[in-house]
């Protein structure tokens, strides 16, 4: 209960106490002053018809009219008159028939009409006693109109006082509502800085203290922030053409190199300029830079065209151009273009082109080729295209063997969607620091029956081929949501989404029904992964996304993150639970690289976590690095 409810709770109840008793007391007095009336009334009438019954002189006859007189013009129960030897001469009496009035305030408030007395004397005669009673029925209407009034105008009051009391607990406790809210982002890692100090001397020192501290955590952000593009810019970029370098190109390689890629393969060119010695020597160092950039540019024309393509220097001579879903048509007409090119920029600076060439190496990769498998045979061309007499060599990938054929692989999985084939299958992520289990990664696996069963490496590459990955995406994100629990656990469970899947136009409307209709009802708590190359951009789409998961509760983790971004402050906007990078990412960074990127996690509370991480030599190199939670084969070999 927030500080407000609690002062208004018990003020609002000190002020219908007070305003409780004050009626109380009120209808007490009221009630008395009732009673009494109802003696005095009686006794001032006894009295009065008792001097005008002496006047009667004992007719009896003219004493009954007088006292009919008083009774009807008056409220009484009881008008008697009795001799002096007590024996009744005349009476007048009425039985109360209290209609107007509630039973249970005739039960609960209890008044007895006093009976005056009076003697009646005719000279120094006495002719006997007169008794009179009020008629308690008047009282009762009284009393309850009084009460009435006494609750309305109570009742008036009360609301006056607590609306009052309300717009002055909200008036005293404003600043107070500003603390929470900034303590409240705080908790989130959001960045605000109150620009009214209340005038509360507690308060203001507890607004002062949190803005300093505010401030000084912006500060580390944006010092880290700012750092981390410095080094980008050291770590990924070549300083003299401006293009990628060898390490961006490595770490950039796993989204190229995996089941779900978004390309089933492509052609890696590496392009060589031999006589670079000669051409220093004879031009000079800068002049030689210049064709460089020159060369660069006609890189990044050749492939502006190319979707995802990556142009990278790899060392002072070489350059890669990674050419995703390109045909080795088309990429050897390219490397001709390419050649051409540079042999007419060199011989524009007057190179001997039997002296300085270049030389064009082509290897046609598959989406599961190792990093050292594609580059390795993509500098083997290389090496076969400097002997060349052409100086282009193509090598062609080996004929994988294949489990079945396109359409077979696009029947077999209509078939597993149709008929709901697809099961959850789950990899541990530890924390090998505390030693416990950070979350559960999920990853399907597609059943057909007890002898056919694929894995997700793959049925995944044909089904992005098949253009029906995103179908399986919706297959399985229905059933995380929907019937799950049947399988899952309580526990914590991550599932990736590719940008292929949220880029379709229907997936924010699906999983915004989903959500509305299952997401309260799931036993275990939900992550969900979203790849860094989207996110990063802060599209509207994923601002759409982010505001969806977290109106639910569910998580967001980032993956493929190898930080080249242009600004990092989309980190603070999503605040995402966890990075997951390639062990071998955060093992090739600079330790001031590192630095700046745990700095920036540390500060709004974002784990590192490394995927990929095979062995525990690795896992010792990343402990060194100070990365401790770790996703990979290694982690079946750990005890928790």
């Amino acid at each position: 209960m927030t500080l407000f409810k609690q002062m208004a709770l018990i003020l609002s109840l000190f002020l219908l106490i007070i305003l409780s008793t004050v009626l109380i007391l009120n209808f007490q007095n009221a009630n008395k002053g009732v009673q009494d009336r109802l003696y005095d009334d009686a006794k001032n009438t006894a009295t009065s018809l008792s001097l005008s019954l002496g006047s009667a002189d004992g007719d009896l006859s003219m004493m009954s009219t007088m006292i009919n007189a008083n009774f009807d013009s008056g409220n009484y129960s009881l008008i008697s008159l009795v001799d002096v030897e007590n024996k009744l001469l005349y009476d007048r009496k009425i039985e109360s028939d209290i209609t107007a009035v509630p039973k249970w305030f005739i039960s609960l408030i209890e008044l007895k009409a006093p009976i005056a007395h009076a003697n009646v004397s005719a000279g120094w005669s006495q002719v006997g006693i007169l008794s009179v009673q009020s008629d308690a029925t008047y009282a009762y209407k009284q009393l309850y109109a009084i009460l009435i009034d006494l609750l309305i105008s109570f009742t008036v009051i009360a609301i006056v006082g607590l609306t009052m009391l309300n717009l002055l607990l909200h008036a005293v406790l404003k600043p107070l509502r500003e603390v929470r809210k900034q303590a409240t982002a705080i908790t989130r890692n959001e960045f605000i800085i109150q620009s009214k100090i209340p005038y509360t001397k507690e308060l203001s020192d507890v607004v002062i203290g949190m803005n300093n501290m505010v401030s000084k955590v912006k500060a580390m952000f944006e010092k880290g922030n700012e750092e981390l593009k410095a080094h980008k810019e050291l770590e990924y970029i070549d300083q003299d053409t401006q293009l990628r370098n060898r390490k961006y190109l490595i770490d950039r390689l796993p989204a190229y190199l995996k089941a779900d890629a978004s390309y089933e393969g492509g052609v890696n060119m590496l392009v060589s300029l031999s006589g670079i010695i000669e051409a220093n020597e004879k031009l000079g160092r800068q002049n030689v830079n210049k064709l460089f950039v020159k060369i660069a540019d006609i890189f990044r024309d050749v492939t502006k065209n190319i979707k995802d393509s990556i142009v990278a220097r790899i060392n002072g001579t070489e350059f890669s151009l990674l050419l995703p879903n390109c045909s080795n048509e088309e990429a050897l007409e390219l490397a001709k273009k390419i050649q051409k090119s540079c042999k007419e920029i060199l011989e524009s600076a007057e190179l001997d082109s039997s002296e300085t060439f270049a030389s064009i190496g082509l290897y046609q990769y598959r989406h599961s080729d190792t990093i050292a498998k594609l580059l390795s045979r993509s500098d083997n061309a290389l090496a076969q295209a400097k002997f060349n007499h052409e100086n282009i060599h193509l090598e062609k990938a080996d004929d994988a063997v294949e489990v079945m054929g396109k359409e077979a692989w696009k029947l077999l999985i209509n078939k597993a969607i149709e008929k709901d084939r697809f099961s959850f299958v789950s990899w541990s992520v530890i924390d090998t620091k505390a030693r416990k289990l950070s979350h559960n990664v999920l990853s399907i696996n597609l059943t057909l029956d007890k002898n056919s069963s694929y894995s997700y490496a793959q049925f995944m590459a044909p089904a992005i081929q098949s253009g029906l990955s995103g179908n399986i995406y919706k297959k399985i994100v229905d059933m995380l949501f929907r019937n799950s629990s049947m399988v899952l656990g309580a526990s914590t469970y991550s599932l990736r989404l590719p940008h292929e899947y949220l880029e379709n136009k229907d997936t924010y409307n699906n999983l915004s029904e989903l959500l509305r209709a299952n997401a309260a009802l799931l036993p275990f708590k939900v992550i969900i992964e979203l790849p860094d190359r989207l996110v990063r951009q802060d599209s509207k789409l994923i601002r759409e996304y982010i505001e969806l998961f977290r109106k639910y509760g569910i998580a967001i983790g980032i993956f493929e993150f190898i930080g080249e971004s242009d600004d990092y402050g989309y980190l603070q906007k999503l605040r995402p639970v966890y990075i997951k990078g390639e062990s071998s990412y955060f093992l090739t960074q600079s330790d001031q690289s590192l630095s700046a990127l745990r700095l920036i996690a540390d500060t709004i509370g974002i784990s590192l976590i490394a995927v990929g991480v095979a062995d525990i030599e690795t896992l010792e190199k990343l402990k060194s690095r100070d990365i401790h939670t770790i996703q990979g084969k290694v982690t079946e070999t750990l005890e928790i």
